[in-house]
């Protein structure tokens, strides 16, 4: 801002010091040619002062065009890097699946779980809207329960695929149960279960487990896998809602 102020006052300074230099040349000049008397001091400083005004002037004209000139270079690529996302899309529109608003996204899913809805009812509802919202491929809510966490809802797991039990510490989940911390991983391992549809079978691309934490305790684990979202979107989104659903089933948590 600063510098922008004085390179403004420094542009008038020089078209100033131009004009005035100008008009006493014109002055001094025709004085010459009436009296033949002129101070040679005075048009060394006269000539040296507009020189230096006007080549501050055709400096800051030659930047103001080559950042002109850079702009418009910018906007050309970045319309030509539009127009090939915009055909790329066209041509896959798998591309369009790491858009998201996941904060929008979280309060969706807490805004339609009832205000009165105890943990299993949560964990079911809240696999129905994960398959609506970011068309998970398959999802397990788990309950803890007397030092166990049991499944009590589950979505589009393989028929020979049997959700367990487990406690803290036991398994990937269990761990995440234990240390309270979102675990979304891109890396499966190969022996990860695949989906199966009636169009054949294939592997998620991350499996997402967040622990519901209430009084710095554990009560349910949530475990799902997806591919149509940025992990890293999902993991945040994961974060606001575990945080705003334990707060709106508080009351019914006590």
């Amino acid at each position: 801002m600063l510098r922008s102020r004085l390179q403004y006052i420094f542009t008038w300074v020089a078209l100033v010091v131009l004009l005035t230099g100008g008009i006493s040349l014109l002055i001094l000049s025709w004085n010459k040619i009436l009296t033949n008397a002129s101070s040679p001091i005075l048009l060394i400083l006269i000539w040296i002062s507009m020189a230096a005004s006007g080549i501050f002037l055709f400096m800051l004209a030659v930047k103001k065009a080559h950042r002109l000139w850079i702009d418009e270079e910018r906007s050309l690529k970045e319309k030509d890097v539009d127009e090939n996302s915009k055909s790329v899309q066209k041509q896959d529109p798998s591309k369009d699946k790491h858009v998201m608003d996941f904060a929008a996204t979280a309060r969706k899913l807490v805004r339609r779980t009832p205000e009165n809805a105890s943990l299993e009812d949560a964990g079911r509802g809240l696999l129905k809207n994960l398959a609506r919202e970011l068309e998970i491929m398959s999802g397990v809510f788990y309950v803890g329960k007397k030092g166990k966490f049991e499944a009590t809802s589950s979505y589009a797991l393989a028929s020979s695929t049997e959700p367990y039990s487990f406690k803290e510490g036991e398994g990937l989940t269990g761990q995440v149960a234990r240390n309270q911390q979102i675990m979304v991983l891109i890396r499966l391992p190969e022996e990860h279960m695949e989906v199966y549809s009636g169009l054949g079978k294939s592997k998620p691309a991350y499996l997402a487990i967040v622990p519901l934490i209430y009084k710095n305790k554990t009560v349910a684990v949530v475990e799902c896998s997806g591919y149509r979202h940025d992990p890293y979107d999902i993991e945040n989104m994961f974060r606001i809602y575990s945080r705003d659903m334990i707060e709106k089933l508080a009351p019914n948590l006590q």
